[in-house]
């Protein structure tokens, strides 16, 4: 199967079970009213929005036309940004809500107190459902040696759903069995706040990393990962041109497109420019093999 379709395949996947979450979510948070819940479905529902996205662009970028004739891969790494940036967003407008409730508590003594009803069980179902789709995200994504910029931003994604849902559980449990008429009595009422800033504080390295990889990627910045780079390396070595020596190599990659750059010195005084060209389309078949679309130049400094 082909890396795009792989792709495809564990986006849809992921879509499906998004969608159920989703609609649990929004009835237990109406159950609630809870705003930690409000911040899971919401997230969700941004999985899912999402999702349709990066369906539709797995399909979209790898078509090569007139105009693109290296496909329009760099939607792949600004999908991946919106997405964190879409995450912080949420964050932080959860986490500032949050707060305004548990200052008016603390200035005012104005608040209500927190009702969870159906929120442990939706949550351990959430939880072992954001597991599951974690590990096929990132089963898949190993099987085309991490080459999916989307994939990765889903697996993280789904990571922070998982964490926000085990916060909010875990939680619930605690205040659920707090007694009345204790020091912590101020929890049943401002609760909410604390989950959520405890989730956010646990989670919110996940979108910057995000962020950052997306942006080396849409920038031009060298891929660093050392499995590929030694795969390249290695490949890169038994197909040198005659008459030169390997000198380095540096790889380039944008979405599932790898810009592969072998550099070179000559060691005689002549080379066979068809031998040349031979050598690097032969070097493109066996690297497409296992990184999808590759472009190969020999660098000469």
């Amino acid at each position: 199967m082909q890396h795009k379709q792989i792709e495809r395949k564990a986006l849809t996947v992921g879509l499906v079970v998004n969608i159920l979450m989703v609609a649990a979510g929004v009835i237990v948070f109406f159950i609630t009213g809870l705003k930690a819940m409000f911040l899971d479905t919401a997230y969700t529902a941004i999985s899912v929005g999402s999702g349709l996205v990066a369906i539709a662009l797995s399909s979209h970028t790898v078509r090569t036309t007139e105009r693109y004739p290296n496909g329009r891969f760099a939607l792949e790494p600004i999908y991946a940004i919106c997405k964190a940036v879409f995450t912080l967003t949420l964050l932080l407008f959860t986490l500032i809500d949050t707060a305004q409730m548990a200052y008016d508590y603390f200035a005012y003594g104005i608040g209500e107190r927190t009702a969870f009803g159906p929120v442990v069980v939706y949550e351990a179902i959430t939880v072992l459902s954001c597991l599951g789709l974690w590990l096929y995200y990132r089963r898949e994504n190993h099987s085309i040696r991490g080459a999916s910029t989307m994939l990765v931003a889903e697996e993280k994604s789904t990571f922070i759903d998982g964490a926000i849902s085990l916060g909010i559980g875990a939680a619930a449990v605690l205040l659920v069995f707090l007694p009345d008429g204790t020091p912590l009595d101020f929890l049943h009422y401002t609760g909410d706040f604390f989950i959520t800033l405890l989730i956010v504080l646990a989670v919110v390295k996940e979108p910057f990393g995000v962020l950052y990889g997306a942006y080396v990627e849409l920038i031009g910045g060298v891929h660093e990962d050392d499995e590929t780079y030694a795969f390249v390396e290695e490949t890169a070595q038994r197909h040198l041109p005659d008459g030169t020596e390997y000198d380095r190599t540096l790889i380039f990659k944008t979405g599932m497109n790898y810009t592969i750059d072998v550099y070179l010195a000559g060691t005689g005084e002549t080379i066979d420019v068809d031998n040349l060209v031979a050598c690097k389309r032969a070097l493109e078949r066996e690297l497409t093999r296992r990184l999808h679309i590759v472009d190969v130049d020999f660098v000469f400094d």
